[in-house]
């Protein structure tokens, strides 16, 4: 398959490297500016629980920075591997021209995104989907460098979760086939927005409260009163968000609500450390720093269908009494 992914980020080189690595061609969407640093190549260090570091180097790729050039090509698939507020700042209806027919994938778990898409697309040349991997620039603070690293280097670790895709059958099964043959587990489900908005709101709620903490699992651990505020505004989205899903996905999030709890987030916040062959906290505040907006667009997407005192608070907490002080 021809296969351009928008975005050569730590996402999407992780991506682009495995779709290769399978025999697929790779061309990358890129700002200009990043042009120089990834003709260098990139050095990508798989990271893994019970063995040492995999690092290898991926050079075989192609590079684009303009629509009407890739439109001079013919596509399988378009990833977009961007974050959402990235994503929003698109030229659609250039986009449109340059991919024609190619299928278009979306691994943001946003339904404010999917409608901005399908104002463009028709949604049987969508796929959707949801990121299963995690990565990141190595070094983080405390990782050794590797040796022979190229100027960028990317770590990434693969957990044995499989990642949810919905769409067009004919599409969809082309997508499956692309992400399953390249080392990549994915799963076929109904609507894997409606799959993804449970953890996803979660973690972007957590993150408003690691936020608050400066990004310290320790410092969180122990304010009682900001656990109890995460608690609150995680049970408030929850119930909002499942008064408009499927049983399937009602079930899952009043279950996940009744979990969530002041110990129960203690317990976790002391163990996930271990549970990682890399700095978890470290990984956090490096990556999620770095797309912080996306988080505050998340957050204020969930405001808008959840009308809580206490999720109003959490993310004043992150995105406002933070920006103040500083």
């Amino acid at each position: 398959m021809n296969i351009l992914i928008v975005g050569a980020g730590a996402v999407g080189l992780v991506y682009g490297h495995c779709f290769q690595q399978a025999g697929h061609s790779v061309t990358f969407f890129i700002k200009e500016k990043h042009r120089a640093t990834l003709n260098q190549g990139v050095t990508l260090v798989r990271k893994r629980r019970l063995w040492r570091d995999n690092v290898s180097q991926f050079s075989d790729f192609s590079l684009i920075s303009d629509w009407q050039a890739v439109g001079k090509q013919q596509w399988d698939q378009v990833l977009l591997a961007i974050p959402s507020d990235a994503l929003r700042q698109l030229p659609f209806d250039s986009i449109y021209r340059a991919i024609c027919d190619a299928t278009l994938v979306m691994l943001q778990p946003s339904e404010e995104d999917s409608r901005l898409l399908l104002r463009f697309w028709p949604a049987s040349q969508v796929v959707r989907g949801m990121i299963n991997l995690i990565s990141y620039y190595h070094p983080l603070p405390g990782e050794t460098p590797v040796a022979s690293a190229t100027p960028l280097s990317i770590a990434w670790f693969l957990p044995p979760t499989a990642m949810p895709l919905s769409g067009d059958k004919a599409r969809l099964d082309d997508v499956l086939s692309l992400f399953n043959g390249s080392g990549i587990y994915s799963k076929s489900v109904a609507n894997a927005l409606a799959s993804s908005r449970l953890p996803n709101a979660v973690l972007m709620t957590f993150l408003c409260a690691l936020d608050a903490s400066d990004w310290r699992f320790a410092q969180l651990r122990s304010d009682r009163t900001l656990l109890a505020l995460l608690v609150a505004a995680q049970k408030d989205l929850l119930e909002a968000l499942a008064a408009n899903e499927a049983p399937q996905e009602q079930k899952a999030m009043k279950r996940a609500a009744g979990l969530l709890g002041y110990w129960p987030y203690r317990m976790i916040l002391g163990l996930a450390p271990l549970a990682l062959p890399f700095s978890l906290e470290a990984y956090l505040r490096e990556h999620f720093t770095k797309v912080r907006s996306q988080t505050d667009l998340y957050v204020q997407d969930f405001r808008r269908h959840c009308d809580s005192v206490h999720l109003a608070q959490l993310h004043q907490r992150a995105f406002v009494d933070i920006q103040t002080v500083s």
